[in-house]
């Protein structure tokens, strides 16, 4: 794919799904200066959850008030929303951090919780569902304790009635069982934008069932780094565990059938994420190690996948000597998808 083929209103979609930086101003000038179609660009920055990613870009260099009054006024609305939204999850997080310290309880925060705090530039600009977490399955009855005293209830939540419908303790041990995490947790609340305040506890950075991979979490957890997250003390991954982890989530989420069949597969958020990440990090991270990790549990197409599809939307920010450091991956196994079922497809 070469992105400079691509029209002005997707390349402008790519371009602002991560931070711009001072080099590419000019190339964002330019691409404002086209008659753009921004029906198109609000519709998919939404719908692949980068929306307030170019707000903050479009304001960074003084390009926001060129925008149509409306549009100015969607996009001011958006970022007002998720900075409420966001705000409210990272009270939540704290008060749920500082629980687990308290009952010496070592789970890592995952994805976008632990992102908006370390790679990008403010709050309203990553959105998330949930509270992400991983723990090892022998916590699992102290964090259902620790969970519940603060009011969170396991089952599911029905938007119409505003309430949680209390899974049994047969749906519990079955979705634990069949799945990567623990029966959801739920928190009512009365905030306009966040209904419910929603944990999920992973026991399992990948997936069950035909899992051709295994990353075992006691390994994950073993290496686990305290962090500072709002004035609470957490733990993230160490930076190799974590590139795995968001490679790991990307990759099963745009190839196995149950995320394609709802539309949830292939989001540039995901996408965004890992290049963020790498961008923030690439002087810290330990990419011998890393690529000796990868080998140790057989994870070198899922990395490859994610290395090379960022390269194609973003830019090569993965060192090529890594690269090289990882065996050949036929690239035709790059566009299969559906491979949790027999019959696998080709994009």
């Amino acid at each position: 794919m070469n992105r400079q083929e691509l029209t002005p209103e997707r390349q402008l979609i790519l371009m602002a799904s991560v931070e711009v930086d001072e080099g590419q101003q000019e190339k964002l000038e330019l691409l404002l200066a086209e008659r753009l179609e921004w029906s198109e660009i609000v519709y998919q920055m939404i719908t692949h959850r980068t929306l307030n990613m170019l707000t903050y870009n479009l304001k960074k260099f003084g390009l926001f008030e060129q925008l149509e009054g409306e549009l100015k006024r969607i996009l001011n609305l958006q970022w007002a929303a998720y900075r409420e939204r966001n705000g409210l999850y990272a009270s939540k997080l704290t008060e749920i951090l500082r629980v687990f310290a308290e009952r010496n309880l070592v789970l890592t925060v995952l994805k976008g919780n632990l992102l908006v705090n370390t790679v990008y530039p403010s709050i309203e600009t990553r959105s998330f569902n949930d509270l992400d977490f991983l723990m090892q399955l022998a916590d699992v009855n102290a964090v259902t304790e620790a969970l519940e005293s603060l009011g969170y209830v396991q089952g599911e939540y029905d938007a119409e009635q505003h309430e949680i419908k209390v899974a049994s303790r047969k749906a519990k041990m079955v979705h634990q069982m069949t799945t990567h995490e623990i029966q959801e947790f739920i928190q009512l609340c009365d905030n306009p934008f966040a209904p419910v305040v929603e944990v999920d506890v992973n026991h399992d950075i990948l997936w069950r069932g035909n899992c051709p991979y295994k990353v075992p979490t006691p390994d994950l957890i073993s290496r686990a780094v305290p962090i500072d997250l709002y004035g609470a003390r957490g733990y993230r991954l160490d930076h190799a565990d974590n590139i795995i982890q968001l490679c790991c989530h990307l990759y099963k989420e745009a190839t196995l059938m149950v995320w394609i069949t709802n539309l949830k597969d292939l989001k540039l958020y995901k996408f965004a994420d890992l290049y963020m990440y790498i961008r923030k990090f690439a002087e810290e991270i330990d990419w011998k190690g890393l690529t000796e990790r990868i080998a140790h549990y057989g994870l070198e197409k899922v990395i490859y996948y994610n290395f090379h599809y960022i390269g194609l939307l973003f830019d090569a920010i993965v060192p090529e000597h890594v690269l090289q450091m990882l065996p050949p991956v036929d690239l035709n196994l790059m566009d299969q998808n559906a491979i949790d079922i027999d019959q696998r497809s080709v994009w």
